[in-house]
Parts: C-alpha cells; sequence; structure tokens
C-alpha cells in the first residue's frame, strides 16, 4: 500500500474515533453555551448536578441563592472550612453551601459541596440570619473585585448549579442575588467584576425564570 494511502486511512480512522468519542460524551453534559469569561481554552466539564446535590436527609425549603468570591487567588472548601472552624468559631464549619475551584487548591471548576448542604441547615455566608436561613450559598474561588474574572470552567459550573436550583426549587431570578445586594452592612461581594447579568441571561436561557 502506498504511503500517501496509508496516511489517509489513518487519518479517516482517527477522525471517526474521534467523532464517535464526542457523540458519546456530549449526552453527558449540560448544554451550555457562553461566552469567554478569561483568555483561556474553554474546557466543557461533564457534571452530574442531580447526584452531585442529592442528600439523605429532608431537605430545606431554598427560597434565595446568593453569590460570593473568597477574594483570595486560591483555596478549597477544606480551606475554608478550617479556618471558619479555627478563626470564626463557626460551629458547622464552612460558611457555604457549595464552593466552585478556580484551579488552585481546587479544580478549574470544581464543585465541592459543603456539610451545610448534606446537612441541609443554614449558612453563615451572609450578615443577615434570617436569609442564611433559606439560601443558599455558593462562592467561587477568587477576587473578583480586582482585575481578576471567574475562570471560564467556574462559570459554566455556576449556571449549571444555579439553573438546577432554580428549577428544583422554583426560585425566581430575583431571588438569585449577589452578597453585595443583601441588606446588611457593605460589602463589595462577589466583586465588580464578577459577571452577573450574563449568569442570569445564560441561566434564564436554559430554565425560564
Amino acid at each position: 500500500m502506498k504511503i500517501v494511502e496509508w496516511h489517509v486511512i489513518t487519518f479517516s480512522i482517527a477522525m471517526f474515533a474521534a467523532a464517535t468519542g464526542i457523540f458519546i460524551y456530549l449526552p453527558s453534559i449540560s448544554n451550555i453555551s457562553i461566552s469567554s469569561i478569561k483568555s483561556e481554552a474553554p474546557v466543557t466539564i461533564a457534571i452530574n448536578i442531580d447526584e452531585l446535590c442529592r442528600v439523605d436527609v429532608k431537605e430545606n425549603k431554598w427560597e434565595y441563592v446568593v453569590l460570593h468570591h473568597s477574594a483570595t487567588n486560591e483555596g478549597s472548601a477544606d480551606n475554608f472550612d478550617k479556618y471558619h472552624r479555627e478563626k470564626k468559631k463557626w460551629k458547622h464549619g464552612l460558611a457555604y453551601h457549595f464552593v466552585i475551584g478556580n484551579g488552585n487548591g481546587s479544580g478549574n471548576g470544581e464543585i465541592e459541596v459543603g456539610d451545610r448542604w448534606k446537612k441541609q441547615i443554614h449558612g453563615a455566608h451572609t450578615a443577615n440570619m434570617d436569609l442564611n436561613r433559606i439560601s443558599i450559598g455558593i462562592c467561587l474561588v477568587g477576587n473578583f473585585e480586582t482585575d481578576e474574572q471567574p475562570t471560564n470552567n467556574q462559570i459554566e459550573s455556576l449556571i449549571s448549579l444555579v439553573a438546577y436550583f432554580s428549577e428544583k426549587y422554583h426560585i425566581p431570578k430575583s431571588r438569585i442575588v449577589k452578597h453585595s445586594q443583601v441588606l446588611q452592612k457593605g460589602t463589595a461581594c462577589p466583586g465588580k467584576n464578577f459577571p452577573y447579568k450574563q449568569l442570569i441571561s445564560e441561566v434564564s436561557a436554559l430554565q425560564p425564570l
């Protein structure tokens, strides 16, 4: 067989295998289309949100989603849990129900489930305790008050998570709020560079609010 023909056959087989792999993989991921948040290569993350959020206790009647940033360049649920237990002296540790990593401390776009979610108890993520009892606290690792923005993977994971909660608990977009929108002492969280309008737009496209 000629070398040219062999290359053509090899290339054709490789392309078929790649196409088949993509075809098999796509149904397992969320069909989310987002614009570039940072100049990084977009990476699609396969997440089974329903399985990730499943709990073994009676579910709380959640009414809000509150969005936060960690105001740090790195971190993970374990890091923040240790800080909240040892420094803040909070009995239940990690203030948030979920932490979404940026690749520095936990995976880029990795959704970490906190103990408060597993036990379906109140968060400690705002100074408004009444809101904490009925709101899901989600923290993205990063400081978005500076020039930094969430990674593509973080936003993709956040959209998947918020859309899931919106549908499951019938939470309208008016109750998907930034920490800075909570009636309490002033805070910039989750920062001026957090793409809130884009998030609401993307979630609305997936789930009518």
